[in-house]
């Protein structure tokens, strides 16, 4: 089992009702994109030879900063954390303004970037989850460059059409 991640793409309208109720219905999403243990990777990759500022910004994929109902996410302690998230009460999510952010670190980035950066033994080294980073490339096989490159696609595919229609994404980590 892996840690997945699973953008959910909404309109400024659908997170207003969601700030109302605070109940997710996930047919309120316009698409989504689950990713299953590859994102800390492929920000980790991006990440290289970046300043923090950029580092910071990449981080906010997996642990957005901002969430429904609360303003920062950072002044609160794992256990208020820990209880929002049990009582389905927590809701991350990435601003249209961070979405066009990122989307502007992703686009200095191409398949060969990612391809030169990849390194299965630096990954595994560093403790980059899931910690079983291999070079079989094979299409059976999970946590490899070809799955960081399939998986970077996507991610620039979602958030490319977020910025396109200033939607906001919810990020559910699971």
């Amino acid at each position: 089992m892996s840690i997945s991640v699973t953008f959910y793409r909404l309109s400024e309208q659908a997170i207003k009702r969601l700030n109302e109720s605070l109940k997710f219905d996930a047919d309120s999403a316009k698409s989504y994109a689950t990713f299953n243990g590859s994102l800390e990777a492929v920000a980790y990759l991006l990440s290289k030879q970046k300043d923090n500022s950029i580092v910071e910004l990449l981080n906010e994929i997996l642990s957005p900063k901002q969430a429904i109902g609360i303003q920062d996410l950072s002044s609160l302690d794992p256990l208020e954390l820990f209880e929002l998230y049990s009582a389905d009460r927590l809701f991350p999510y990435l601003s249209p303004q961070k979405i066009s952010k990122l989307l502007g670190v992703f686009s200095e980035f191409s398949a060969t970037d990612i391809s030169s950066a990849y390194n299965s033994n630096e990954l595994n080294m560093h403790k980059v989850y899931p910690e079983i980073w291999h070079d079989d490339n094979s299409e059976n096989q999970a946590y490899n460059e070809r799955h960081l490159l399939d998986d970077f696609e996507r991610l620039k595919k979602i958030f490319s059409s977020a910025k396109d229609e200033q939607d906001y994404i919810l990020v559910f980590t699971g």
